[in-house]
């Protein structure tokens, strides 16, 4: 499985892209949900949400996570830490 979704992303560049537009849409929807709730200190959802996209990239890309399993890193552990990154980042208060 995990072969052939490297293979997808080599090779069919389009649907990548429309995936990661996607993604993008949905974390500039939750930001700017939680900006209007008061919960999120965002002036610019949009970019906001393109700097959490990159931020996740390491969490997303099979490769990246293949190169964390086979070196022994704690990914649970490390997507929990840029989470509550990524929130504070957004000025989401503890």
């Amino acid at each position: 499985m995990h072969d052939m979704i490297v293979a997808a992303m080599q090779e069919n560049r389009a649907i990548i892209k429309a995936h990661i537009e996607r993604m993008v849409t949905i974390f500039e929807a939750i930001i700017r949900e939680g900006t209007e709730a008061g919960e999120l200190k965002v002036e610019d959802p949009a970019e906001a949400a393109r700097a959490v996209n990159a931020a996740f990239t390491p969490f997303f890309h099979p490769v990246l996570i293949e190169h964390c399993v086979q070196h022994g890193e704690d990914t649970e552990d490390g997507l929990r830490a840029q989470i509550r990154f990524i929130l504070k980042a957004l000025g989401k208060s503890a």
